[in-house]
């Protein structure tokens, strides 16, 4: 029967074994120990979670042989210098005692207000997401796009942030020739975050999430890259579903001529003799439902319409 003794600096009494126990009767005391008291089977309870931390202190001082015998030499004097335990390579004692983790990945590590015992669950996490020991945290991002280039079908670049798995080979590490991959080296992971592609679907809204799965933290599964889409409207215009409603100003030159033209990346055809007021009704609009153009005649904001296209189109033509 093991016994503990609590409050104690010395990891044989913390995990109630002999001086002279061998490496594995401390690891089976450990093991019987660490299920006891695990997070997860005392949730909410401090001294548990205290505990935890004390028998994880004590098991890592002595399964290092340099480690134990500091303590064994030194162990009784003023001058006996504690690990670092934030150092700790946690992930290799926990799976060394079987310890089976289960907290949820999508929370993160338990925060217990000790800092200590912070560290070492914080490392721990993030060693065994990297490791694929644990799913992968999903990567939020926002992408701004103006309603001139929010074309169903269109690609577009975002940036995720890293550490995240690599988008061209998706975590394997290989090519599909069994070469190591090119962009990732091998590492299957991008620590400084990686630029991926993804395509406009033919029917989507401002505010709409877009999940690319298996693109966003590494682990087991990586989490997923969840764009959000933030479509940004011209002045005097507004989407109601799908339909975008939109005011046009012509001169009225232009209203008595009539005329063709590109009007937020639609083309209208505007008839002769059209009156300030008018309504133009189009279907296939810009987010795939009607366009609906509420003509308004003006001399300046015409032409100052006509202008602001010229420039777009000029900025357009040299961005290709």
């Amino acid at each position: 029967m093991i016994v503990v003794s609590r409050a104690t600096n010395n990891p044989y009494q913390t995990l109630g074994v002999p001086v002279d126990a061998s490496a594995e009767e401390i690891k089976s005391a450990y093991r019987q120990l660490a299920l006891k008291y695990h997070p997860d089977r005392n949730r909410g309870d401090k001294d548990a979670e205290d505990k935890f931390k004390e028998i994880s202190e004590a098991y890592a001082t002595l399964r290092d042989p340099e480690s134990r015998r500091a303590y064994d030499t030194y162990g009784q004097a003023g001058d006996y210098r504690r690990p670092d335990f934030s150092q700790v390579d946690w992930q290799t004692i926990f799976s060394e005692a079987n310890i089976d983790i289960q907290w949820d990945p999508r929370q993160g590590a338990p925060r217990t207000g000790n800092a200590v015992f912070d560290v070492l669950f914080g490392a721990f996490t993030g060693l065994m997401r990297n490791s694929g020991l644990l799913p992968g945290e999903d990567r939020q991002l926002t992408f701004v796009l103006p309603l001139r280039k929010a074309r169903p079908g269109d690609q577009h670049r975002v940036r995720v942030p890293g550490p995240s798995v690599c988008p061209t080979c998706l975590g394997s590490g290989m090519t599909s020739a069994g070469a190591p991959c090119p962009t990732c080296y091998g590492r299957r992971v991008l620590a400084g975050g990686s630029d991926v592609i993804f395509t406009l679907p033919e029917s989507f809204h401002s505010g709409q999430k877009l999940r690319l799965r298996g693109l966003g933290g590494p682990g087991s599964p990586p989490g997923d890259a969840i764009i959000t889409i933030q479509l940004i409207l011209p002045t005097e215009s507004k989407l109601v579903g799908n339909d975008l409603h939109s005011t046009l100003y012509l001169t009225p030159l232009e209203a008595s001529q009539g005329l063709r033209t590109v009007h937020h990346s639609t083309s209208l055809a505007i008839p002769k003799g059209t009156k300030d007021g008018d309504i133009i009704h189009q279907s296939n609009g810009p987010m795939g439902g009607d366009h609906i153009v509420t003509v308004r005649l003006s001399v300046w904001r015409g032409i100052w319409r006509r202008a602001t296209n010229l420039l777009q189109n000029l900025t357009e033509s040299t961005e290709e």
